[in-house]
């Protein structure tokens, strides 16, 4: 056999020739009519150029004639243009090209129309699949009088303009893209969606072959050029149909020879192999006996070629590389770039429509559509572009199955040719969202490209599921939201207002907080399904009341009997007729999200059940059809929150019974047909709300029970057992609780959330030594899926409905958590003194600290802050006393519980749920509460004020008892080993950049000085308020420049201090206000406590924090109040007249200033606790003045005449004492029974502290 004696570099000419040769070859040019030039830069036809290279070279010219043959037959067989059933195709300007006006995929009614067709032969228009027959196409008609025969036998054309000859002269290079269809089809199981060329061109192929066949028997040939040309006979082959042919030649070729070498040598030999191998695949696929398997395997091993061509880039996607990818030229590979695209779609195809889950693996498939899409990031939007849609949707669904589990690594390689070196901390969910993201903005470069507004009545619909992909993906994960919503308003510029865009922009919109464009969002898709029903059904008649009725809406027992209804199969078309008309499930789970939104987040009740009475309207008129009990449980929890809110907010005395028992009779009818979770949650509530304790204990035991992850519900728990004065049983319930969240708060810190991928470092391996991945790939996640695409070539049904209850943001779960451990220390203070509560008090700034502001991504959500450094259970730590004995089996502290169903095992941070259980007798004493300090009681601290020298030194102290042993008391260690020496709190709000005054010390000073008064307070007084505490004190405040002294108290305020600078904290507002109620917490606890200059300090700093806070100037008025009271108990001048002393009225005239003010900054009149305070200080500090007392009695008469304050038991008692005074006995009896009744019920902090809908 001769040797090969095409060298590129055997002469100047030659290899210039070569080198055109090799250009046309690469971009594919079989169409063109000067595909290269001369030297000279005179223009060469095909024919030409091909004579050239092979005087030039001594080349095998039929080779290459062959080929360019079977590329113009094989490909040009769909040239013509054909307008696809749903739609037109919309492109940017080119001079090849004329373009029509409407995008891929813009459908009419009918998905089945006719097709139609237009005279355009453009790269811009719609191309089918080159394999799709659509019509017969006359057979290209080559003249051959030109021909000529070389000294090696080949027929090759004359040097005349094959434009002017060659009917393939009209063809561009678009149009020989092929591989584009609209229909499904062309992704189905079998082989009817191929069919070879077309009758016309049969014989010409076979004469190919026949050509081909002598040529290579005729022993002139060279190895290299003998296999480019087995090569082009199996492609005749395969285009004929043969392909069991084919693939016999196919397994003859030494696939490990040099990948260059060729009958052109270079890269046009490695094209060869490209192709071969596509080839090879389709042929593996489409044989009588097809081996999918081998199939894949032969479409994957493109991607290593890749690597052989001299001048290709392999791709990187910028979510690897944390930098935009460079895109590779495309025109000069366009040929390399057809063939690796129909290589990649098939073999993505098979892949997901695999259904034997031994074999399929959703990374495999992940991993060809991240190659495919990372490719395809550098093609113009005239390539494939119907190709490219449903690719990039089959790889939205494909990233929804393969959402990883907490914690997972990244399944590597990630792409066909490389592999990604991660840091160990970057886990599998964190790339999952980048890699979401940044095809979600790929896309919509696709689409924006691609598709544009359809024609009135049709639906763009490659924009509509796309977005409903990306919706579904926010399913998977919450933080995606911001991305997704923008997304949705982006494609209302390429499509009608559809329903299902602005049902999940509604619900998405409602879920970030923006209630008010929910709402705005919400109203227009009820309005537009409401018409588009009234069109499609007139005999059925849906309304919106005008406005909310007392009636109630169908009865727990009319629902039961809708169960009895026969279900139809769901399947069915009856309501697909429309193409954008909502379903019932549909129209019924936006009203849910809407009902939710008007009450939980806007407060309208009433609007509220408007709403819902319209949601039974639409369940009662589609008789049950399509509706699964789960859902028609949700209607009627929805009925009874929003009736529930009714009762607390609108309904009168009268109504308010009826409201609470329908409420609670919805919400048992919702657990009778579908038992969950949040139904027994809100039962509970409702139940809590309703003072009926017992019940709601139940009712929470049973929702922890289906889901122990709830960290509200275990809130609910801890204050209904505080309901109950098992006070044990509720400490247990909120260190489940925030064990619980720490356990979850260690999942989501192990998540990063976009971390700097500078740390992440690409490596490219290297193909000579690395095998292509394949489906059996060890390396491959076990994770098994259903399969993404039908046999029938369609998606299958994507289910996309809004989650039950919201997702919660980082900073939501932080304030739940936040609120939690505030009654835990509200329990503690209870049970063990104000001590050990200011320790925990401490902890609780600490922890706050370090999760908010600018530590906000620095400690917990970031690097794992909880499970070492995390709160302190009452059990496990130095700081607290222990609240059962150290030696306690498992089960001694399951029957501590005293009666709560729950057991809290510390076993790995996990919470073991018991049955429900018959209360026994306790094994252990149970917690008994705090004795009251004395004023005559010793300090428990002794510790000295430290000198101005030492101001700023930690405390020094010592624990005053040690051992086990629980004791009834215990002095307090001033600092845990774990907690800093002291916290610092900024002392502004918001942005601002300098400090200011306290307002506080401002308001608290009378006009005229009075020494007086401060030499009336005792010593003891002094030492009480004076000694330093544990916790945020004046010597860690903004204000520890000011003088402690009581001397100075009531003395001209100081002048302003100068402004100083201080760097931003980088609080939220919400952030601001918490941190303010929990110096608010602190100051009341200092107060109980006796120290009244730390009580005074923790008022500043929440002034500073949070100046619109109301509850800051009801704790300045106890402040003073409790200083009145000091002051008058060592006087010892306490008589009834308490308007003769001025020095008191002073003082009485601070504390109504400060509730007033308290009322005045309150913006929703629902100050229930200035009220309560300020009608106390006018019944007991105003005895003699009727004025004042009748504005009392008239205060507290409104509060309890208020909806939403009717069950505080403080106001019913006060009016009580009231009426006692003024002779009233029987009105004053009554008010202090239902006071005490409601005392009895009441918890430690009040039920709105825990969510009335999740």
């Amino acid at each position: 056999m001769a040797t090969s004696t095409t060298a590129a570099g055997s002469s100047p000419k030659g290899a210039h020739y070569n080198l055109s040769l090799t250009a046309a070859l690469l971009r594919g040019a079989w169409a063109e009519s000067s595909p290269g030039h001369a030297p000279n830069k005179t223009e060469l036809s095909w024919g030409e150029l091909v004579r050239k290279w092979g005087k030039h070279t001594g080349g095998n010219t039929a080779s290459i004639h062959h080929l360019r043959d079977i590329s113009l037959l094989y490909l040009s067989s769909t040239s013509h243009t054909t307008i696809s059933s749903s739609g037109y195709i919309s492109v940017p300007q080119s001079s090849q090209a004329g373009l029509s006006n409407e995008g891929p995929g813009s459908s009419n009614d009918s998905n089945d129309s006719g097709n139609t067709g237009t005279g355009s032969h453009s790269s811009f228009v719609h191309i089918p699949h080159p394999h799709l027959r659509h019509r017969k196409k006359p057979s290209l008609d080559i003249p051959l009088e030109n021909a000529s025969t070389t000294t090696s036998g080949s027929t090759i054309r004359g040097g005349g303009d094959v434009s002017s000859s060659s009917k393939a002269s009209y063809l561009s290079s678009g149009d020989l893209d092929g591989d584009e269809s609209d229909g499904y089809r062309s992704w189905a199981e079998g082989n009817a969606w191929w069919n070879g060329v077309s009758n016309e061109n049969i014989d010409e192929v076979k004469e190919g072959i026949k050509s081909l066949e002598s040529l290579i028997s005729g022993g002139k040939l060279s190895r290299d050029e003998l296999t480019s040309a087995q090569l082009t006979l199996a492609y005749h082959l395969h285009a004929l149909g043969s392909h069991e042919d084919a693939l016999r030649i196919y397994e003859g070729i030494d696939w490990n020879a040099e990948n260059r070498f060729g009958t052109v040598q270079g890269d046009a030999a490695v094209l060869d192999r490209i192709r071969a191998r596509c080839l090879q695949g389709l042929s593996f696929e489409l044989a009588p006996q097809p081996n999918y398997d081998r199939s894949i395997q032969s479409y994957l091993q493109t991607i290593p070629l890749l690597q052989s061509l001299s001048s290709h880039t392999l791709p990187l996607p910028s979510y690897l590389t944390n930098q935009p990818s460079p895109k590779s030229p495309f025109d000069p590979q366009r040929e390399v770039f057809r063939w690796i695209s129909t290589a990649l779609t098939r073999a993505a195809v098979l892949s997901s429509r695999q259904p034997d889950p031994a074999s399929q693996k959703i990374q495999s498939t992940l991993r060809v559509l991240r190659t495919y899409h990372a490719f395809s990031a550098s093609w113009p939007a005239t390539f494939r572009p119907i190709q490219r849609q449903r690719m990039l949707l089959l790889y939205l669904r494909a990233l929804q199955a393969s959402y990883p589990s907490s914690r997972s690594p990244v399944a590597e390689p990630l792409l066909l040719f490389s592999s990604s070196s991660t840091s160990p901390r970057f886990s599998a969910r964190s790339m999952w969202k980048k890699e979401v993201l940044e095809i979600i903005h790929n896309g919509r470069s696709l689409l924006q490209s691609t598709t544009s507004f359809p024609r009135a009545g049709s639906i763009n619909r490659p924009v509509t599921e796309f977005t409903e992909l990306a919706v579904g993906l926010y399913s998977k994960s919450a933080e995606l939201g911001k991305e997704v919503i923008s997304t949705l308003w982006w494609s209302m510029n390429l499509t009608f207002q559809s329903q299902a865009i602005l049902r999940h922009l509604s619900h998405l919109l409602s879920d970030v907080g923006d209630s008010a464009d929910a709402r705005r969002v919400f109203e227009l898709y009820v309005q537009l399904v409401l018409k588009a029903k009234e069109t499609q059904q007139p005999e059925t008649s849906l309304q919106l009341q005008t406005k909310s009725t007392n009636e109630d809406a169908a009865s727990p027992s009319e629902i039961r009997k809708q169960q009895d209804v026969e279900t139809a199969d769901e399947s069915a078309e009856g309501q697909t007729a429309e193409p954008d008309i909502e379903t019932d499930k549909q129209f019924v789970e936006a009203l849910l999200g809407g009902i939710r939104l008007l009450n939980r987040d806007l407060g309208e009740v009433e609007e509220a059940w408007r709403y819902s009475v319209l949601a039974g309207d639409v369940l009662a008129s589609s008789r049950g059809v399509g509706i699964k009990d789960e859902l028609k449980a949700r209607i009627e929890e929805a009925k009874g929150i929003v009736r529930m809110g009714m009762a607390v907010h609108t309904a009168d005395a009268i109504d308010r019974p009826t409201y609470q028992a329908q409420a609670i009779n919805h919400l048992v009818a919702a657990i009778d047909l579908y038992p969950s979770a949040s139904g027994y949650y809100h039962l509970a509530h409702c139940q809590a709300e309703a003072r009926s304790i017992d019940p709601a204990t139940q009712s929470i035991r049973s929702s922890l029970e289906l889901d122990p992850t709830n960290v509200q519900a275990w809130h609910l728990l801890a204050l209904l057992l505080t309901a109950k004065r098992e006070w044990e049983g509720a400490l247990k319930a909120c260190e489940a609780g925030i064990s619980v969240w720490e356990a979850d708060e260690e999942v989501f810190s192990s998540e990063e959330d976009f971390l700097d991928t500078s740390e992440v470092d690409v490596e490219a391996r290297d193909f000579a030594a690395v095998q292509p991945p394949t489906l059996d790939s060890t390396s491959i996640d076990q994770q098994t899926y259903e399969q993404l695409i039908q046999k029938d070539g369609s998606f299958p049904h994507l289910e996309i409905s809004p989650p039950i209850t919201t997702p919660l943001t980082k900073s939501a779960r932080l304030e739940h958590v936040i609120r939690l451990r505030m009654t835990f220390n509200t329990i503690i203070e209870k049970t063990q003194g104000p001590e050990l509560a200011m320790l925990k008090q401490q902890e609780l700034f600490a922890f706050f600290s370090a999760r908010s502001g600018k530590n906000r991504n620095k400690l917990g959500y970031s690097s794992g802050f909880g499970k070492n450094t995390g709160m302190r259970t009452s059990t496990s730590s130095n700081s607290l006393t222990a609240l059962a004995s150290s030696g306690a089996t498992t089960a001694n502290a399951r029957e501590d519980l005293g009666g709560s169903f729950v057991s809290v095992v510390n076993d790995g941070g996990l919470v073991s749920i018991q049955p429900p259980t018959p209360m026994g007798e306790k094994t252990t004493n149970p917690i008994s509460l705090a004795e009251p300090i004395a004023q005559s009681e010793k300090p428990p601290i002794n510790i000295q004020s430290p000198s101005p020298s030492t101001s700023n030194q930690a405390l020094q102290t010592t624990i005053a008892s040690s051992g086990d042993e629980e004791k009834p008391r215990r002095s307090l260690s001033i600092r845990s080993k774990n907690t800093p020496n002291h916290l610092h709190v900024p002392s502004s709000g918001g942005s601002n950049t300098t400090t200011r005054p306290s307002s506080i010390r401002r308001s608290s000073s009378p006009n005229t000085a009075n020494t007086n008064i401060n030499s009336t307070i005792s010593n003891k007084a002094r030492s009480i308020s004076g000694a330093q505490s544990l916790a945020p004190t004046a010597i860690h405040s903004h204000f520890r420049n000011h003088q402690s002294n009581k001397s100075k108290l009531f003395s001209h305020p100081p002048a302003p201090p100068p402004l100083q600078p201080f760097e931003d904290h980088g609080r939220t507002p919400e952030e601001s206000r918490i941190l303010s109620n929990l110096w608010l917490m602190s100051c009341s606890t200092f107060r109980r406590w006796g120290k009244l200059d730390q009580c005074l300090v923790a008022i500043e700093e929440a002034e500073v924090l949070d100046p619109e806070n109301s509850e800051i100037w009801i704790q300045l008025g106890l402040y003073h109040l409790e200083i009145l009271k000091i002051k008058r108990e060592n006087q010892n001048e306490i008589n009834e007249n308490n308007n003769n002393n001025e020095d008191d009225n002073e003082l009485i005239k601070l504390i109504e200033n400060s509730f007033i003010k308290s009322l005045l900054l309150t913006k929703n009149s629902n100050n229930s606790k200035a009220i309560i305070e300020l009608s106390k200080l006018y019944f007991f500090y105003f005895f003699n003045n009727k004025s004042k007392i009748d504005l009392s009695e008239i205060l507290l008469n409104s509060l309890i005449n208020d909806d939403k304050n009717w069950d505080l038991p403080n106001s019913y008692f006060y009016l009580s004492k009231i009426l006692e005074s003024q002779k009233r006995f029987k009105k004053s009896i009554e008010y202090l029974n239902f006071s005490l009744n409601l005392q009895i019920t009441q918890p430690i902090r009040e039920w709105n502290q825990v969510s009335r809908w999740l």
